[in-house]
């Protein structure tokens, strides 16, 4: 699969601004770069941890 074109926001104005969508604007760029569903979500746990100490 074409992760770049995937991602396009011409394509779909959803999928365009993922990194919008899922709080994180490196998600894009760990999708496309393959990197694995841990290591994205172990990329998340700092702000995660302050999150849920704000809250």
């Amino acid at each position: 699969m074409n992760k770049e074109r995937y991602f396009n926001r011409s394509r779909s104005n959803q999928t365009g601004s993922i990194g919008r969508q899922a709080g994180v604007y490196d998600f894009k760029k760990q999708i496309v770069a393959g990197k694995p569903v841990k290591q994205i979500l172990d990329s998340w746990e700092p702000g995660m941890s302050d999150y849920k100490k704000m809250r």
